[in-house]
């Protein structure tokens, strides 16, 4: 990745684009790139800096105090007749000054004369409609694994040479330590590395599940996407054997072996069914049974009322993502955050839009994010979204059966601290016929609240009682239900 990103530079640069708009939160690695291109290229390179002026490290010839004024620097590269490459930080907080954009629109034909660039870069870059035209958009690329892996090694040589810090990781440890750090800048991965090890003055295997809760501080600042804990595998989900068995097959899909194989990751779920059957459920348990972080979306966050920041909201919950990669993504209730866009009239055409980028990312996204879209009125999705290759595969999540729901009261009667060989399990499951899993684990609650009033315990009489009260989804809203497994019968994949 690294060499692919200097010959894409290189080549903008032998294009003869006069500005080169370069989007990173790594300026120092950005000029440490383009240094080294320069060198490559047998041209001087330069830095501007509102503090320093302009300068040629390390020698810092050309500084005055006259170069730290946009105008006048950007005169010395007009009065400049050798090639070179000129990296302008902050440049961009002076774009405001129509005579500093009148100044790069004049610069332009000079630089397009030879090897001659001028570098803008910042975290976000909206330039003016006049130096748009004229620049090439390029965004750099956080670190590869292969650099982040030089980075381990890097620090565990100097950790060992110390001879104050234990150094207890094998070559497999090393690897799983850098892939843990995918996502992070340079800085914010040797910042990581040096937390873990400082905490305990121990570099061990462990160490990776304490960088992944660091990461999960990274998300935290951002506001977009919520890190959620890794909890209960497929043993906590009742029933859904043959979604089972598809993601089991897919268990190992994120390895190099798999990738050696030829196979490219899975890319996801749609998930439809009834309410409460366990579709949220078991994206949490895909994270933890693919020993995976994460992630969940919430359509509504990203919704500003401000002009173009909506989509720029939803494009940074998309890199954020990339940058944790690989990662589960959940989006649940997925037709409630794009229920407008059928109607996006109504909003100008902004959850259309919206809508519409999402589409396209799940098409081509190359990092491997594993999406699971929960939905529970199918009708009410766009067509679009149903069209292979947004996902490997569409399941319907049914009520439970008998078998399932006699597992369901098993797991719930076992996570209240009661040994589920003392309840009649057959009996419960032909109680509850038609209720979903959600309904079955309150019922059990219900139980538990009766029994606790009246000084006793936890019975199968008590269990059937709350059974017998409780009118299900099933019976409350059966139209709705009979037409959405109708819909699912001949469309979908069984998930139970």
């Amino acid at each position: 990745m690294p060499q692919m990103q200097m010959l894409d530079l290189e080549l903008l640069i032998n294009s003869r684009y006069p500005f080169i708009a370069v989007t990173t939160d790594e300026e120092d690695r950005l000029q440490d790139m383009l240094r080294r291109l320069a060198v490559r290229l047998a041209i001087p390179f330069y830095v501007w800096t509102p503090v320093e002026g302009l300068i040629r490290p390390p020698l810092k010839e050309l500084a005055s105090p006259h170069d730290r004024q946009p105008l006048q620097a950007l005169a010395q590269v007009a009065a400049s007749r050798e090639d070179g490459l000129y990296l302008f930080k902050d440049l961009h907080k002076f774009l405001g000054d129509p005579a500093v954009v009148r100044r790069l629109h004049d610069l332009a034909p000079v630089l397009s004369r030879g090897r001659r660039a001028l570098i803008l870069t910042a975290c976000d870059l909206d330039l003016p409609p006049e130096i748009r035209s004229l620049s090439a958009m390029f965004k750099l690329e956080l670190p590869s694994l292969e650099e982040l892996k030089a980075l381990v090694q890097d620090r565990v040589r100097e950790f060992g040479a110390r001879g104050t810090i234990r150094i207890d990781v094998s070559p497999a440890d090393l690897e799983r330590l850098a892939r843990s750090l995918v996502g992070l800048t340079l800085f914010e991965a040797e910042r990581a590395i040096t937390r873990v090890v400082v905490e305990d003055m121990a570099l061990t295997r462990s160490d990776c599940d304490r960088i992944i809760e660091i990461k999960k501080q990274v998300l935290e600042r951002e506001g977009y996407l919520e890190f959620w804990p890794r909890t209960e595998g497929f043993a906590a989900v009742g029933g859904l054997r043959g979604l089972k068995k598809w993601l089991e097959r897919r268990r190992r899909a994120f390895t190099d072996q798999a990738r050696d194989f030829g196979l490219d990751p899975p890319k996801g779920l749609l998930l439809l069914g009834v309410q409460g059957c366990g579709k949220s459920l078991c994206a949490k348990a895909i994270a933890r049974e693919w020993e995976l972080p994460l992630l969940k979306l919430e359509p509504g966050r990203l919704y500003e009322k401000y002009i173009g920041e909506s989509e720029k909201r939803l494009e940074r919950a998309l890199d954020l993502a990339a940058r944790l990669a690989p990662v589960v993504l959940w989006i649940d209730e997925f037709e409630k955050g794009f229920a407008a866009v059928s109607q996006s009239e109504s909003d100008a055409g902004l959850s259309k839009r919206i809508f519409g980028r999402l589409l396209a990312w799940l098409q081509d996204r190359p990092a491997p994010v594993f999406v699971v879209a929960t939905c529970n009125d199918v009708l009410s999705l766009p067509p679009e979204l149903m069209r292979k290759g947004r996902f490997d595969e569409i399941f319907f999540v049914d009520l439970p059966g008998p078998e399932d729901r006699s597992s369901i009261f098993a797991i719930h009667i076992h996570g209240r601290r009661r040994d589920p060989a003392a309840f009649d399990l057959p009996r419960l499951a032909a109680s509850s016929e038609g209720f979903s899993g959600a309904e079955i684990e309150q019922a059990i609650v219900s139980a538990l609240y009766a029994a606790f009033a009246s000084g006793s315990d936890l019975t199968t009489d008590l269990i059937a009682h709350e059974l017998e009260c409780t009118r299900p989804l099933s019976v409350v809203r059966a139209e709705e239900i009979a037409s959405l497994r109708f819909w699912a019968s001949s469309r979908t994949v069984l998930a139970n």
